[in-house]
């Protein structure tokens, strides 16, 4: 039987998308999952692995199947990425201990300072280990019945294969026990925090394929015995491949949940067989937490869904660039980027009662704009092409908001997303394509170009500065509120 496909599976924050496209880049399906984020406390973000990432899989897989009426043989190699790093801890028998800790979470502020005041390792909130200590300090009894950490595309990749993996791109941001030198864990760094080493997975690297389909799995998705499944990697690689960002001196703004930044100083092709943010081929030049986020939570939150997207952005656009005088900072989960803080909170500044959710909608689609800037002038990466992407880059205004505070034309491509990199990914690895310039050339075919208003872009200069003050007034008044919690919490 002859195989002309690849399958997808991209883990975000919010939701699964599974595609299943043929060698050319055409879909033949695709199916989205969407589930729900636990936050049962401020700063904690959490979610059900199994309800969500492998019910999201396979009913997406299933839905591919029946969709395309693709014989599941037809399907030469299945890859998954997604959102990291997490915390997804496993028992003996492969069930999760509790519900991950994500990415976002924030919960393990005080174990990340007390390791950088041990060992002077620079960990941030993001990373596993400080999270894995707070979970041995807070949940003594599930911490002891942890046989295995995972993250969400390699929890996928076990529930397909009965496999365990990590991909070396996020041992290296698993919170300072891997050696991105040798490739290598480093077993006595989680001796030395008080942790277990054994809990740490087998290492691949992303286009190695780390087992098969088994009959499990072939049972409960509809898929064909021994299909091969690559090892995956988290969204940052994937999105560059799915947008066509692949060639050196180009760069993406991804508006998915999080806002994300990513810049490349040397293509994809001269960096396989590697993890091109290991190398430094791949930098992160910004993060946003809640980037394309802010705008669900304005209408989900506060609007409660009174106004629908197209009529907040029209709302937004009949406002001057810079909202009359509204500032809003966009850090409603903390601040990842320039300067590292999880203790900022949003801000909206400037506030009037003649400021209308039109104003305030303007505000936050600029807050996040001048985030990203923020960010990259810290980066000093130029870049030749820059690429927009992901469910925030819909909104047309925003793109324009974005090419207008960053002076930069955008490349804007609709059908780029994770789940179609991550296919591609797949049939690098399976060596179905000999260059990741393939999926730029052949498998993107639509594209829009936005070019910066002179007239805004020279208000947003003036505005910028603002922006850029007021988040460093605020920064201290963040640590004063977050004292005064723990106060409270105290009592």
């Amino acid at each position: 039987m002859t195989q002309n496909y690849l399958l997808g599976i991209d883990i975000g924050t919010s939701s699964i998308k599974t595609v299943l496209l043929d060698r050319e880049g055409r879909r033949a399906a695709q199916h989205t999952y969407a589930y729900q984020i636990i936050q049962s406390k401020p700063g904690y973000v959490e979610q059900d692995p199994e309800g969500c990432w492998w019910l999201g899989a396979r009913e997406g897989i299933r839905a591919c199947l029946t969709q395309s009426g693709v014989p599941a043989g037809e399907i030469a190699g299945i890859c998954a990425s997604g959102m990291v790093p997490n915390l997804c801890p496993l028992d003996r028998e492969g069930r999760p201990v509790r519900n991950a800790i994500l990415y976002r979470d924030n919960r393990a502020v005080a174990q990340a300072r007390r390791l950088k005041e041990r060992f002077g390792w620079p960990f941030s909130l993001q990373d596993v280990t400080p999270k894995l200590l707070w979970l041995k300090e807070n949940e003594p009894e599930n911490y002891g019945r942890i046989e295995m950490v995972l993250n969400a595309h390699s929890y996928v990749a076990y529930r397909l294969t009965g496999a365990y993996s990590a991909d070396h791109d996020i041992a290296a941001i698993f919170g300072e026990v891997y050696d991105d030198q040798n490739h290598v864990w480093l077993p006595e760094r989680m001796e030395a925090i008080g942790l277990a080493p054994k809990v740490l997975p087998p290492l691949f690297w992303p286009m190695d394929v780390v087992g098969t389909v088994t009959a499990q799995a072939a049972a409960e998705t509809g898929l064909a015995l021994g299909t091969p499944v690559v090892a995956g990697t988290g969204d940052s690689y994937t999105i560059l491949v799915g947008t066509g960002t692949v060639s050196a001196g180009e760069g993406l703004i991804y508006l998915g949940t999080a806002g994300t930044f990513l810049g490349l100083e040397r293509s994809l092709d001269d960096q396989r067989g590697t993890c091109p943010f290991i190398t430094g081929g791949a930098r992160f030049l910004g993060n946003v937490l809640t980037g394309g986020e802010i705008t669900r939570w304005f209408r989900e939150s506060i609007l409660t869904r009174s106004m629908d997207y197209q009529a907040l952005e029209e709302a937004a656009a009949g406002v001057a660039p810079g909202a009359e005088g509204l500032f809003a900072l966009p850090h409603l989960l903390g601040q990842r980027t320039p300067t590292p803080d999880p203790l900022a909170r949003g801000v909206l500044f400037g506030l009037t009662n003649a400021h209308t959710a039109g104003h305030i909608y303007r505000a936050l689609l600029e807050g996040v704009a001048y985030a990203l800037r923020d960010s990259y002038e810290h980066s000093a990466l130029p870049l030749k092409r820059l690429v927009i992407g992901g469910g925030g880059s819909n909104c047309l205004l925003w793109r324009q908001i974005i090419a207008d505070v960053l002076h930069q034309e955008l490349t804007y491509i609709p059908q780029g997303d994770n789940a179609l990199g991550t296919a591609y990914l797949a049939g690098m690895a399976l060596k179905l394509f000999d260059s990741f310039d393939t999926v730029r050339d052949r498998w993107l075919r639509e594209t829009s170009v936005i070019r910066p208003d002179a007239a805004n872009a020279e208000r947003y200069d003036r505005l910028f500065p603002f922006y850029q003050h007021l988040n460093t007034l605020s920064r201290p008044v963040f640590a004063e509120l977050a004292g005064l919690d723990r106060e409270e919490m105290a009592q």
